[in-house]
C-alpha cells in the first residue's frame, strides 16, 4: 500500500491527478475537474451538486498552508483539530505489520480497523512507529479483525470488547466524547445465509447497546454494494459506486435501523477515490465508515487511497455524521494487492500529549550505583553533626550532587515505545520503495514482464526485512549472554507483557457522582480529594480509653543496630520524595553507619525528624478487579524516605523484643505465614467432614483497615503492650505533620495532610497494625484454629451457628468501638452442614453465604475438596505462563536464561 503525502493543512493529496495511473477511468470530461477535484470542508463536503474549482476552494493547500485566493472557510478549517480513521482488509497481517505502520504514520492515521488479519488469539501488540494493534481471531487461519491505535490515542483506550473473529470494539475517551470504534468483517458472498444472519444479528445487538450520547464509528469490510444513488435511504449520501446487491441492501437497512449514515457516501469523489477492492478487471466498493446521524457534521472527508474498488465502509450513527469531515479511498498504498485503505477525517480533538503526561520529577539512576560505587562514594563528604535539619540538608545535597554527576538522572516524559526503527534500515527502505514502484508500474501496464519484476522485488524486500530482524535479534542474544543478561531478560519479559495489555495507561477517573473525568487537572484534584478524605477522616467512635504510660530508660541507638537495619533493607525499591536510595548507605566502599547512628540519636535527642521524613508520594495501585476508573478499586502505596525506613527498622526490632503477640496471629511474625493459617483452616474443615460434624465459619473483612486506624488507638495499643513512653515518642515523631502528594497517570497533585491510618509501604506499619489487632481483640480470640488472624484477615469458627453469630457480633462491636469497621458486603459465612439453609447476621444484616471462599489466596470449599483450589492454581499458572510467553517462546532466548525463569 503506497500512501501519497498529504498537506499538513487539509490532509489532501499533493500528487497531481495526471500522475494517477487510472486517471483515464474518470467519468468527468473536464480536464480541470480531473486534475483538481477533491473534497473540501467548505464546499462538496456539505453539498451534493457539482462544485466549481476555479476559485481553488476544492484544491490542495500548499505545504506552507496558504495559496493565492484561499477562501476564509479553508483558512478557518486549517486550525480545526482532526482525527483520521481508516479501514483496510489486509488479506493477512503476517509479515506486513511494520510496513503498514509506516504507511499509517505517513498518512497520519489515528485509528485503523483491519480485517482478515488471520492471526489466532486475542491480544495486543506493538507493530512499530508507535502504533499498537488490538486484535482477535479464530483458531484457523481465517477471518480475524483488529484495530490499530496510534501513539496519541493508545493512552485514551478505556476498554476493549472482542465479540468473535468478525467483530470487535474499543472504547476511546477524550475530553469531548466517548467513542465506540468497531472493526467489522462481514461474511463474503460465498458464505451461507446462517453465517450472514449471525453476523448481522451480533452487530445489531452490539450497536444498540451503545449509549445514545456516545459517538459510534463502524469501520470495516462489509462485503456489500450499496450502489450509486440513495433511492430513499437517508443513510446513503448519494455518492456511491457500482450496482446495489442484496448484501448492500442489508448494509443500508442496518444503518437506517440504528440512525447511522455512511460517511464515504457523503462526498462527491472521482471513482478511484470510491473503489476500495480490485481483483483482475473487477472493481467495487465494499469498505465503509458509518457514524451516527447527529455526528455527521464532524466528518470532513472520506475517500479511498486508489487503485481500483470499494467494498469497505465506515458507518457512523445518523446524529454523529456531523463529526465526519471527509471519507475517501486513498490510492498508491500497496501493503495489500486487492484492497485499498479507506480514510475518514473527523473533527475529533485528539488527547493532549504535551508535558502534562510527565508524572514526576527527574530521578537518579540508582541502578547504576553497582558499576560506579567507588566513584560516587569518593565524592561524598558527610557534614559534621550540628542540628537535625541543617545537618540532614547538607548531607542530602552532598550525596545527591555526587550521585547525579556520576549516575545521571532520568528524563521524565511519556513512556518509551519501541518504534522498531531498527527494522527500517536503509537497505530495507530502498527495497520496499522499489517494490512499490514496480507495483505501480505493473498497474499502469499489466504485462508479464512487469508482473515478474514486481514479484522479484517483493521477494527481495522480504529477504531484506528478514535479514534486518535476524541482525537485531543477534544483538539481543549477545546482550542476554552478557554479565547482566539475567537482569535484562526479566525487564524484557515485563516490557513484552505490558505491550500485550489492551489498556496500558488510562488516566481518567470517576467523580463522586460516577461521571468520568478526563481533564488532567480535574483528575488529579479528584485523586487528592479522595485520598485526603481517606487520610483525614476516621470512622465515628467513642473516646479511646486512657492507659497509664510505662516510664523507664531507653538506650541510645548503637552502630550494631544501624548495621542490622541496613542489612535488612531490600534493594530495588522506589525512593521517596528525597530520591535518596538505601543502597548508598549499604555501600561497601565507605562506612556511613557511624554517621547515621549519630544523626538518629540526634533526632531522638531533639525529638524532631528531618523535613524530608514528613513527606511522601502516594501511588494508587489498581487491585486488579473492578472498574479502573473507580478510586475505591485502588490501594494506596506511599513512597517514603529510605533513611526513615532504616530508622523504622531499628524501632521495629526494639518493639518486637517487648510485645507479646497472640499465637493466633500469623501475619508479619517470624516463623509463621499464610501457609500455616491455610493449613489450619483446611485441617479443621476436613476433620469435621470426616466425623460428619457441622462446622460454621465466618471470614471477616475490615473496611480500609490500614488507612482508617486512628492514631490514638495505635498509642493505646502500644501502651497496653508495655512499650516505654520514650520509645512511643520515637514512633509518634514519624506521624506528626505528615503530608503526601498523589502521583498518578494524569500527573502529580498538591499536598494533603495525613492524620489517620498507618503508612502503607512503611517498614513499621505491619507491626503497628498487628499490635493494634492483638490489643483490641485478645480477650475475644479463641484458641487456634477456632480463631485465625493474618493482619486484617480474620477467620472465626464454631460448631454452633448461634455461637458463631454471637462471636461475629462481638468482634464487630469491639472494632467499631475503636474506630474500625467490618465490611458487611465482603464478610462471608460458610458452613459444612448440607442441611443448613440460612446464614448469620451482623447488626441485623444477613451475611452473604458462600460455598467457596478465597482465604489468603487459597480456595476453601464447604465440602472440604480441593477441586476449586486445583482449578484456581491451574488458571493462575496459565495466566503467569501467558505473561512470560513473550520470552519463553522466543527461540532467540538462550535456554540457560529461560530455565532460570
Amino acid at each position: 500500500m503506497t500512501i501519497c503525502e498529504f498537506s499538513p493543512a487539509t490532509g489532501r493529496s499533493d500528487r497531481p491527478a495526471e500522475e494517477h495511473p487510472t486517471s483515464h477511468h474518470m467519468i468527468m470530461t473536464s480536464n480541470g475537474f480531473e486534475k483538481k477535484a477533491t473534497a473540501s470542508t467548505g464546499v462538496d463536503a456539505h453539498s451534493r451538486g457539482p462544485v466549481s474549482v476555479k476559485n481553488m476552494r476544492g484544491s490542495s493547500v500548499l505545504r506552507e498552508r496558504r495559496h493565492r485566493g484561499a477562501s476564509r472557510r479553508v483558512v478557518e478549517d486549517f486550525n480545526v483539530a482532526k482525527t483520521r480513521i481508516a479501514t483496510l482488509n489486509v488479506g493477512t497481517f503476517t509479515g506486513r505489520s511494520y510496513e503498514l505502520a509506516a504507511a499509517l504514520q505517513r498518512r497520519r492515521i489515528d485509528l485503523c480497523a483491519v480485517q482478515e488479519t488471520r492471526w489466532y488469539g486475542s491480544k495486543s501488540k506493538d507493530i512499530g512507529c508507535g502504533f499498537k494493534i488490538v486484535y482477535t481471531g479464530s483458531k484457523g487461519t481465517r477471518n480475524g479483525v483488529g484495530i490499530i491505535v496510534s501513539e496519541r490515542f493508545r493512552d485514551s483506550t478505556a476498554g476493549v470488547e472482542r465479540f468473535d473473529d468478525r467483530l470487535m470494539k474499543i472504547v476511546i475517551v477524550t475530553l469531548e466524547r466517548r467513542i465506540h470504534s468497531f472493526s467489522a468483517y462481514a461474511p463474503q458472498s460465498g458464505c451461507s445465509d446462517n453465517v450472514k444472519n449471525d453476523f448481522w444479528a451480533l452487530i445489531d445487538e452490539k450497536t444498540a447497546a451503545v449509549p445514545s450520547e456516545d459517538t459510534v464509528i463502524i469501520a470495516g469490510d462489509l462485503n456489500g454494494h450499496v450502489g450509486v444513488t440513495n433511492d430513499g435511504y437517508r443513510c446513503h449520501g448519494g455518492f456511491g459506486y457500482g450496482v446495489r446487491n442484496d448484501d448492500g441492501e442489508r448494509i443500508l437497512d442496518y444503518a437506517e435501523s440504528h440512525n447511522l449514515i455512511i460517511a464515504n457516501m457523503k462526498f462527491r469523489k472521482r471513482p478511484s477515490h470510491l473503489v476500495s477492492f480490485y481483483s483482475g478487471s473487477n472493481k467495487t466498493q465494499i469498505d465503509y465508515v458509518l457514524v451516527r446521524y447527529q455526528d455527521q457534521r464532524l466528518v470532513t472527508d472520506a475517500k479511498v487511497v486508489p487503485y481500483e474498488t470499494q467494498i469497505d465502509y465506515v458507518l457512523v450513527r445518523y446524529q454523529d455524521q456531523r463529526l465526519v469531515t471527509d471519507a475517501k479511498v486513498v490510492p498508491y498504498e500497496t501493503v495489500t494487492s486487492q484492497h485499498r485503505p479507506l480514510i475518514c477525517t473527523m473533527k475529533i480533538t485528539p488527547p493532549n500529549q504535551k508535558r502534562a503526561e510527565r508524572c514526576g520529577p527527574a530521578r537518579i539512576k540508582w541502578w547504576r550505583l553497582r558499576e560506579k560505587e567507588a566513584d560516587v562514594t569518593s565524592l561524598i563528604q558527610l557534614p559534621p553533626i550540628t542540628n537535625v535539619d541543617e545537618t540532614w540538608q547538607r548531607a542530602t545535597d552532598n550525596i545527591l550532587a555526587a550521585a547525579r554527576s556520576e549516575l545521571s538522572t532520568t528524563k521524565p516524559d511519556r513512556r518509551k515505545i519501541d518504534r522498531k526503527t531498527w527494522l527500517w534500515t536503509e537497505e530495507v527502505r530502498t527495497k520496499v520503495r522499489e517494490k512499490k514502484r514496480l507495483y505501480h508500474l505493473f498497474l499502469d501496464n499489466k504485462t508479464e514482464d512487469n508482473w515478474r519484476s514486481y514479484r522479484e522485488a517483493k521477494r527481495s524486500a522480504k529477504k531484506a526485512v528478514a535479514a534486518a530482524k535476524a541482525a537485531h535479534y543477534d544483538e539481543v542474544c549477545k546482550k542476554l549472554d552478557s554479565k547482566d543478561g539475567e537482569r535484562f531478560i526479566y525487564r524484557l519479559a515485563k516490557s513484552r507483557q505490558r505491550q500485550a495489555h489492551d489498556v496500558e495507561k488510562f488516566h481518567g477517573v470517576n467523580d463522586e457522582q460516577g461521571l468520568l473525568l478526563m481533564d488532567r487537572k480535574m483528575v488529579m484534584q479528584r485523586w487528592r480529594d479522595y485520598f485526603e478524605k481517606v487520610s483525614t477522616e476516621d470512622f465515628a467512635h467513642p473516646p479511646v480509653p486512657e492507659v497509664p504510660p510505662t516510664f523507664g530508660p531507653v538506650q541510645p541507638i548503637t552502630i550494631g543496630e544501624t548495621l542490622a537495619a541496613l542489612k535488612r533493607m531490600k534493594a530495588g525499591k522506589a525512593t521517596g520524595p528525597d530520591d535518596m536510595a538505601a543502597k548508598v548507605w549499604k555501600s561497601q566502599c565507605w562506612s556511613p553507619a557511624d554517621w547515621l547512628t549519630k544523626i538518629f540519636n540526634l533526632v531522638i535527642a531533639q525529638k524532631k525528624v528531618p523535613m524530608d521524613w514528613h513527606q511522601s508520594t502516594t501511588i494508587p495501585i489498581w487491585k486488579g478487579k473492578g472498574n479502573p476508573a473507580d478510586c475505591t478499586n485502588y490501594r494506596p502505596i506511599r513512597l517514603l524516605s529510605h533513611t526513615m525506613k532504616i530508622f523504622e527498622r531499628i524501632i521495629d526490632r526494639r518493639i518486637r523484643e517487648i510485645v507479646q503477640l497472640s499465637s493466633n496471629q500469623c501475619g508479619f511474625v517470624p516463623g509463621c505465614g499464610t501457609t500455616d493459617a491455610i493449613h489450619a483452616a483446611r485441617l479443621l474443615i476436613e476433620k469435621h467432614r470426616e466425623k460428619k460434624k457441622p462446622l460454621h465459619l465466618a471470614f471477616l473483612d475490615l473496611e480500609k483497615a490500614f488507612d482508617r486506624v486512628p492514631h490514638e488507638v495505635i498509642w493505646y495499643a502500644l501502651r497496653l503492650q508495655g512499650i516505654p513512653e520514650e520509645l512511643l515518642k520515637w514512633v509518634q515523631m514519624l506521624y506528626v505533620d505528615h503530608r503526601s502528594k498523589v502521583q498518578a497517570a494524569a500527573g502529580t497533585s498538591t499536598e494533603f495532610p495525613i492524620t489517620v491510618g498507618v503508612h502503607q509501604g512503611s517498614a513499621l506499619s505491619p507491626l503497628l497494625f498487628i499490635v493494634v489487632m492483638d490489643a483490641l481483640t485478645k480477650d475475644l480470640q479463641r484458641p487456634a484454629p477456632w480463631t485465625l488472624l493474618y493482619a486484617d484477615d480474620v477467620m472465626l469458627a464454631s460448631e454452633d451457628k448461634d455461637e458463631l453469630e454471637r462471636q461475629t457480633q462481638a468482634w464487630s462491636d469491639r472494632l467499631a468501638r475503636f474506630g474500625l469497621r467490618l465490611n458487611i458486603k465482603k464478610t462471608e459465612y460458610l458452613t459444612t452442614d448440607e442441611h443448613e439453609s440460612g446464614t448469620i447476621k451482623i447488626n441485623g444484616t444477613d451475611l452473604p453465604r458462600a460455598a467457596t471462599f478465597k482465604y489468603l489466596g487459597s480456595m476453601v470449599s464447604s465440602d472440604g475438596s480441593l477441586a476449586h483450589e486445583i482449578s484456581a492454581r491451574v488458571n493462575a499458572t496459565w495466566l503467569k505462563w501467558r505473561s512470560l510467553t513473550g520470552v519463553l517462546c522466543d527461540k532467540n532466548i538462550p535456554d540457560r536464561l529461560e530455565s532460570k525463569i
